[in-house]
């Protein structure tokens, strides 16, 4: 299958896309969470409301603006304007803003008394306190990623920068007598959700444990 269907080149492909996701949520959605729930500045209230106004949104209202924006920036056909999309997730932030809400007020004031930057506090009293809502982020930004079909197939035009959903679909074609061949390539995407779920799910059932009660 390998020889025939560049296959491991689009679980690599598929792994950097993953990668530059979850990354961007585990940085972005903590630092806007975070400052949305200890931060008071100006328009935050509004800001917050924007961020609820996108959830009502089906993602098939934005995809053509998207389009136009990642062409604009000169990153369709690459795996960089697949990944750009869905780089800090409005739900994540929202996820990570109710995590950090429910860490008492009493110790970042202390910390503020203590003379504590805005950085000290979220590195010292608000990481070590959501480390399972941030594991949750992770696991669904990977799982989010990982298995999105419509937008790369809408950017990506060469072959060789096919994520492993749309070349499935293409194995799919090409091999539809062989189902035995289906079944290695969809065995092959579904291992990594397998192993990222079986390393974080300590932190994540932590993390809806917090969320239920907190809820």
């Amino acid at each position: 299958m390998a020889e025939t269907v560049p296959v491991w080149s689009y679980a690599a492909n598929s792994l950097v896309v993953a990668a530059i996701v979850v990354a961007g949520n585990a940085v972005g959605a903590t630092i806007a969470g975070f400052a949305l729930a200890k931060l008071r500045f100006r328009g935050a209230k509004l800001l917050l409301g924007l961020f609820l106004a996108t959830l009502v949104l089906p993602g098939e209202v934005t995809i053509v603006s998207q389009y136009v924006t990642v062409r604009s920036l000169g990153l369709a056909d690459t795996l960089l304007g697949v990944a750009l999309p869905g780089a800090i997730g409005m739900l994540n932030v929202l996820l990570m803003r109710t995590a950090f809400q429910a860490i008492p007020r009493e110790m970042d004031e202390a910390a503020i008394i203590d003379g504590a930057t805005a950085w000290q506090r979220l590195r010292h009293i608000g990481l070590p306190n959501v480390r399972g809502m941030l594991s949750v982020v992770t696991i669904f930004a990977f799982i989010g990623a990982w298995d999105d079909f419509l937008w790369p197939l809408i950017v990506l035009t060469d072959p060789a920068n096919y994520t492993l959903t749309v070349g499935l679909q293409y194995l799919n074609g090409t091999f539809i007598a062989n189902p035995r061949l289906i079944a290695a390539g969809t065995m092959i995407s579904f291992l990594p959700i397998v192993i990222v779920f079986a390393a974080l799910q300590r932190f994540f059932f932590r993390g809806v444990e917090e969320g239920a009660i907190k809820g």
